[in-house]
C-alpha cells in the first residue's frame, strides 16, 4: 500500500513539473508569433511609406534640393510602436523615418539629406500571406 502511495505522488510531481513547462513553450511560441506578425506588419507599413516616396508629388519633393543638387529618390523605413488586434483587423501605431537623397543632374553621387519622422495609425487586415492598407486613421493621432 505504502508503494503505490509513493507512485501516485512521484506520478502527480511529474504532472505539475511539465504543465509549468507547456505553459513555458506555449508562452514563448505566442511571443514568437506576435514578434513575426509585428515585423511582418512593419514590412506592410514599409511598402506603403515607400509607394508614398516613389511618388512623383511626394511631400519631400516639394521642397528645393540643396544646392546644385536634384532630388533623385527616398528610403522609406517604418518602426512599429503598438500593434492592436481586433478580429481580423489589425490597429498599427508606426514611426515613419524617409531618407530623401540627392544627386548631380547625372544621377552621380548619391548623397542622403536629412531624414523626416512621422507617426501614423493604420488599420491592416490579412489577404492571404500579405497585408490589405483599410484605413489610414493618422487623424487620430492629433486629437
Amino acid at each position: 500500500m505504502q508503494k503505490k502511495h509513493k507512485v501516485g505522488l512521484a506520478a502527480a510531481g511529474a504532472v505539475l513539473v511539465a504543465v509549468p513547462g507547456g505553459l513555458v513553450v506555449k508562452s514563448q511560441a505566442t511571443a514568437a508569433e506576435r514578434e513575426a506578425e509585428q515585423k511582418s506588419l512593419e514590412q506592410a507599413a514599409e511598402e506603403v511609406f515607400q509607394r508614398r516616396a516613389d511618388a512623383p508629388e511626394a511631400d519631400w519633393r516639394k521642397y528645393a534640393p540643396p544646392g546644385g543638387k536634384v532630388w533623385n529618390q527616398a528610403d522609406a523605413r517604418a518602426d512599429v510602436t503598438e500593434v492592436e488586434s481586433k478580429g481580423a483587423k489589425f490597429t498599427v501605431d508606426v514611426n515613419e523615418i524617409t531618407t530623401p537623397y540627392v544627386s548631380d543632374t547625372y544621377g552621380r553621387g548619391l548623397e542622403p539629406t536629412t531624414p523626416y519622422v512621422a507617426s501614423h495609425r493604420f488599420v491592416f487586415e490579412r489577404n492571404g500571406d500579405d497585408w490589405r492598407l483599410v484605413k489610414d486613421l493618422t487623424e487620430q493621432l492629433s486629437k
